[in-house]
């Protein structure tokens, strides 16, 4: 009895860690996490910039497109071999491209 209820408490204790998303799984995903209204967390490479706050993010699966503000970006300048962890909503409509929006500042790993 005292495992059974150790093991009901236990979780409790220890919150579970946010997950990290590949690219891959928030395009295939991506209709699901945008009605959910899920951050997802990502870990990737910013190889370029397409807009005024438009960036390329890529990761060993795929490329998508993030919306960063610039009250997002890190204060210190990083390389596109530099590894970034971006937290952005999923922006998901019909017949247009999956994009990202990022709510929360880019961290280095």
């Amino acid at each position: 009895m005292k495992c059974l209820l150790l093991g009901l408490l236990l979780p409790l204790c220890f919150p579970a860690q946010k997950k990290y998303y590949t690219v891959g799984e928030v395009l295939k995903y991506a209709r699901q996490l945008t009605t959910d209204s899920v951050t997802v967390k990502i870990r990737g490479y910013i190889t370029g910039k397409v807009g005024k706050s438009t960036y390329l993010l890529e990761d060993r699966t795929a490329e998508i497109r993030v919306d960063i503000a610039d009250k997002y970006l890190p204060g210190k300048p990083f390389s596109d071999r530099e590894e970034v962890i971006v937290e952005a909503l999923v922006q998901y409509e019909i017949n247009r491209p999956v994009t990202l929006t990022a709510n929360r500042p880019v961290t280095h790993d």
